[in-house]
Parts: structure tokens; C-alpha cells; sequence
């Protein structure tokens, strides 16, 4: 099998195991980690350890395959090829994707032009039927001229203009809301909402547990695209090398050459022999 092949068939699956299992991945992102600050730099911390550890066996399954098709490519030992494998492993896996983890960590808003795309047609079915039950059906402006009380006017005013400024049309809001801003958004809409939703913790989830889906497929999807790209500029660097040899594979390809030359000289006198001999 082809090593850039191989490459991405292995760390599509250790990407996919590490976003499907939060026990050995991803930390799963829940309510509780949302309350405070000091829940969220919590969060984050168990994040960022968890990105080390999948860069780290990111690494490691790509230095083992890169080692073993330069021994099958060059023969001899591991320690004439594991240099080689080294450079060509660590130095792009870590430079171009350390970097993208370190820039998706720090600006999760890049995430959007995969999650607001992909991500959104994943969760879109999904989000629309729980904002369905969530966002009442009625005219907004309606229910804002029925309201007496002047501060649940401002409230409303504000929830109706916050929805029309984000998309308009509350099928897309899923795609206006993160991990970041979860919060902020579920307050905003609170006048909007049906009664007992705001505290409803099921509803509350779910919509939770969609939004980290969608940013979930849009930082995986760099992520291979990324791996797509190293992966090609690792082919091209095995396949260009020139093999490192030891003594011992360097008299043993001259000892073959010399044998190869002989049979070839064998043969060009037997045919020039038979030539003279038909005269």
C-alpha cells in the first residue's frame, strides 16, 4: 500500500477515535463546565492535555510507518534509516500541524469555515426541531406590542432584534452559536422562549451537545485537511531520498553488480563465438 495512503488511513482513524471517545480524546464539553471561569480554564486545561496526547501518538504512528518504508525500501538496519524517518516525521507533523492545533486552540473562530458548512448540514435537522420547541411561533411583533410592562418590552426588543441581526430565520442560529458564546446566546433568547424551557436542562443539553458537534466537525476537518497536505510532502521526501547504506549492503549490491557483469560477458562471447563459428 501506498505510505501517504497508509499515512491518512491511520490517523483518520486515531482522529476519529480521539472526537468519539472523551475518555481517551476530547474532553466532553457539559453545562457545568460553562458556570464559571474557573469551570471553563478547567476545561481547557484538561483540553490542551488531551491535544498533547493526540499529537503524540499522532507522531509516533507516523515515525513507526515512515521508519518501516524506509526499511523496506533501503534494507539494513533501523538505525541507518531512523534518522531519516525522524526528519521527515517530526519536523513537518510538528511544525505545520503543532502550529494549526495551537491556532485552532487560540482562535476557535477559524472552525467556522468547516462548521458552518459541513458541521451545519451534520446538525442542521436536528437543531431546527429543538429550536422549534424552544423559540415561541408567534409574531414577535405581536407579542412585543401586547407587553405592558416596559422592561419585558426592552428584553423582548432586544431578543427580537438579536435574532433578526444573527440570521433572521431560526433554522440557521445553530450557526451563530460556540462553545464560547453558548451561554450568552441561551440568555438572549430567554423572553423568546417557550415557558419552562430556559430551565430546562434536557433542552438545554441537546442544543449543547449539537453546537459542540458542528465546531467538533469543523476542527476535525482541518485536521485532515492538514494531515492530507503533510502527508504529501512526507511521500515526496521518502521517495526522492537516496538510501543510507552500511559497509556490508555496499559490498554486497558491488559483489552482485560484478556477478550481473560477468554472466553479461559470458554471454556477449558465447554469441560472438557462435557468430565466427557460422562463417
Amino acid at each position: 500500500m501506498d505510505i501517504s495512503l497508509l499515512s491518512l488511513i491511520t490517523f483518520t482513524i486515531i482522529t476519529i477515535l480521539y472526537f468519539a471517545f472523551p475518555s481517551i480524546g476530547k474532553p466532553r464539553l457539559t453545562l457545568s463546565d460553562l458556570q464559571s471561569d474557573d469551570a471553563k480554564m478547567n476545561f481547557y486545561s484538561r483540553d490542551i492535555r488531551s491535544l498533547a496526547f493526540y499529537l503524540g501518538i499522532i507522531v509516533v504512528s507516523q515515525f513507526f510507518l515512515n521508519t518501516s518504508y524506509l526499511i523496506s525500501k533501503c534494507g539494513g538496519s533501523i538505525n541507518k534509516n531512523i534518522g531519516a524517518a525522524a526528519l521527515f516525521t517530526f519536523l513537518p507533523w510538528l511544525l505545520i500541524f503543532g502550529v494549526l492545533l495551537a491556532v485552532l486552540f487560540i482562535f476557535p473562530g477559524f472552525k467556522t469555515a468547516f462548521s458552518d458548512v459541513i458541521g451545519y448540514f451534520a446538525v442542521s435537522s436536528s437543531a431546527n426541531d429543538i429550536l422549534s420547541s424552544v423559540l415561541r411561533g408567534t409574531d414577535l411583533n405581536d407579542m412585543i406590542d401586547k407587553t405592558s410592562d416596559a422592561g419585558e418590552k426592552k428584553e423582548l426588543r432586544k431578543a427580537a432584534d438579536a435574532i433578526l441581526k444573527i440570521c433572521g430565520n431560526k433554522s440557521i442560529l445553530i450557526n451563530q452559536m460556540n462553545p464560547d458564546n453558548f451561554i450568552s446566546i441561551w440568555d438572549i433568547l430567554k423572553p423568546l422562549m417557550n415557558n419552562g424551557v430556559y430551565d430546562n436542562i434536557e433542552i438545554k443539553t441537546s442544543l449543547l451537545d449539537l453546537v459542540v458537534l458542528k465546531d467538533n466537525i469543523g476542527e476535525a476537518l482541518w485536521y485532515i485537511y492538514t494531515a492530507i497536505l503533510i502527508s504529501s510532502i512526507v511521500n515526496y521526501n521518502l521517495a526522492t531520498r537516496g538510501c543510507i547504506k552500511d559497509i556490508s549492503q555496499i559490498k554486497a549490491q558491488h559483489d552482485e553488480y560484478l556477478s550481473e557483469q560477468e554472466k553479461i560477458n559470458k554471454q556477449n562471447e558465447l554469441n560472438n563465438s557462435t557468430s565466427y563459428s557460422s562463417y
